[in-house]
């Protein structure tokens, strides 16, 4: 395997998270993916070998203060203020239909399905 090389990838907030700002960092070693975690409870994924954006969404109303792997499911666990502690992982069923259909990004899809033996690549 070629060595590993730097990637950058910048964080896109909406307006109203203008504020916002990082507070860690998972990588899922069972799907190669990096989640980035805001404090605000903002979610973005990335994919690991090329920075690619794959997802980002809202998971926490409340800040997030602290997050763990969550190694057997390939995502991560965080705490929010109120105490809830939430699991996020991928959708093994629809991710890689995702990226290929929402993202139309066939190569990323498939070298997905490949590195996580996900569902959805037969047809690709």
């Amino acid at each position: 395997k070629p060595s590993f090389t730097k990637k950058q990838a910048d964080l896109f907030f909406p307006p109203d998270f203008a504020d916002d700002f990082p507070v860690a960092m998972q990588i899922s070693h069972k799907y190669s993916l990096i989640y980035v975690i805001t404090k605000l409870g903002l979610l973005f994924v990335y994919d690991l070998e090329t920075a690619t954006a794959v997802y980002r969404n809202r998971i926490s109303p409340d800040p997030i203060f602290l997050t763990s792997e969550a190694t057997s499911v390939g995502g991560f666990y965080a705490i929010n203020r109120r105490g809830q502690v939430l699991l996020a992982t991928v959708n093994e069923q629809t991710i890689v239909d995702f990226v290929s259909g929402q993202l139309k990004n066939l190569e990323l899809a498939v070298n997905l399905a490949k590195r996580g033996n996900l569902p959805g690549a037969e047809k690709l």
